[in-house]
């Protein structure tokens, strides 16, 4: 008879007792493939993480603890930072010119609650995208990214990203007026360790932006176990309450709360709405290498939460 009930502890607020919410959908396959893509039995490989991965409602077993967070069964979980480390993404940098202008949407909205502010750390910079536009925009600003790959990427665009993961040695004695985790506490297994880690590189009225998926949006109730942000990648799923106790567990205090809208190319968004619908990814593929599919629009599913907090 399968387990309703784990003795798993709650990433969160520390509670045994979690039930399983989803069983895991990898597959068994040959340990010994050379597919860098395929998932097996006892894991996860780099590929899986990908930020441009589109298996939606694929994902390891997920259990729901009674204070309503959801996350991956540790039984389960890799050694996340390795995969990280060795991922490579190149289709990430093919919306490069959508994902920019989100970033600076983003940026726009932090700098109106501390205009004043001067320096900025993104912590999950991938090819540091935040970064540049907040180099734009005046700031000192500084990423951390555990892909190699990434990371390299944006050196050699002449951005400063750090190879690595939040505490960085090379940033223990740095303070910033802005620490930005956008969409990355939901990719890690102690998502309150990191939220201290960030607050820990607070300088005076500094604050903590966090931009992630919010699993009791409307679009994650309609669609359940086939809501688009349930991907591998993903080992924790928050709602404002989760995500306001594990901000109170770091030390920091929620100042504004609001939902972010994002920017898509046209052709990104069909081929995602293509998973739902098959008629709008055939004809997206149909489309081929269009200009028009190119084109960026601002939408807002009203799906993710976004919050700055200032420590306590």
């Amino acid at each position: 008879m399968a387990r309703t009930t784990t003795t798993a502890t709650c990433p969160v607020c520390g509670q045994t007792g979690a039930r399983v919410w989803k069983t895991s959908d990898l597959v068994t396959s040959s340990s010994s493939s050379t597919n860098r893509g395929a998932s097996t039995a006892t894991g996860l490989v780099p590929d899986d993480l990908a930020i441009t991965d589109r298996r939606y409602g694929t994902t390891l077993g997920l259990l729901e603890c009674r204070c309503g967070f959801r996350f991956a069964d540790p039984a389960e979980l890799p050694d996340l930072v390795a995969l990280y480390s060795a991922l490579d993404d190149p289709a990430y940098e093919e919306g490069a010119a959508a994902r920019s202008a989100q970033q600076r949407v983003l940026l726009a909205a932090i700098r109106r609650v501390v205009p004043g502010a001067r320096t900025l750390l993104d912590v999950g910079a991938a090819s540091g995208l935040l970064v540049g536009e907040a180099l734009a925009a005046g700031l000192d600003a500084v990423g951390i990214e555990p892909s190699a790959t990434l990371a390299g990427g944006a050196r050699d665009r002449g951005l400063d990203v750090r190879t690595g993961v939040l505490p960085h040695p090379e940033l223990s004695d740095r303070r910033f007026d802005i620490v930005a985790l956008v969409d990355v506490v939901e990719h890690v297994v102690d998502p309150v360790g990191l939220l201290r880690a960030a607050r820990e590189h607070l300088a005076e009225h500094g604050v903590v932006l966090v931009v992630t998926p919010d699993a009791a949006s409307v679009a994650a109730r309609v669609l359940g176990k086939r809501w688009w942000h349930l991907r591998l990648a993903h080992v924790g799923y928050f709602t404002q309450p989760t995500l306001s106790d594990a901000l109170a567990r770091a030390g920091l205090i929620p100042m504004k709360w609001w939902r972010p809208g994002w920017v898509f190319e046209l052709g990104y968004l069909g081929e995602r709405v293509g998973s739902y619908v098959p008629p709008v990814g055939r004809l997206v593929r149909r489309a081929g290498d269009s200009g028009l599919l190119r084109r960026t629009v601002p939408l807002n599913p009203r799906d993710s939460l976004a919050v700055i907090a200032r420590a306590s």
